[in-house]
């Protein structure tokens, strides 16, 4: 299937802050895809790449929230 940049979308997007850190997490859909995570500090360019334990639990748990269970 080519890529049709129409079939974008931002499923959902939350912030969450850790440690005087605000993050921004959010679920995108590409060409009509699942959905996949991206994970920013707020005013950052890139994604971030390293999280300690900690961040990576708490951002978990804010996905699994985000996301409605499966029928």
């Amino acid at each position: 299937m080519p890529y049709d940049p129409e079939l974008d979308k931002e499923v959902a997007k939350r912030e969450i802050t850790i440690d005087g850190q605000i993050y921004d997490v959010s679920l995108k859909s590409y060409n009509g895809g699942d959905a996949k995570v991206s994970i920013a500090l707020r005013d950052s360019r890139f994604p971030v790449k390293r999280l300690t334990p900690k961040v990576y639990l708490a951002i978990a748990e804010l996905v699994r929230e985000m996301v409605p269970p499966a029928a």
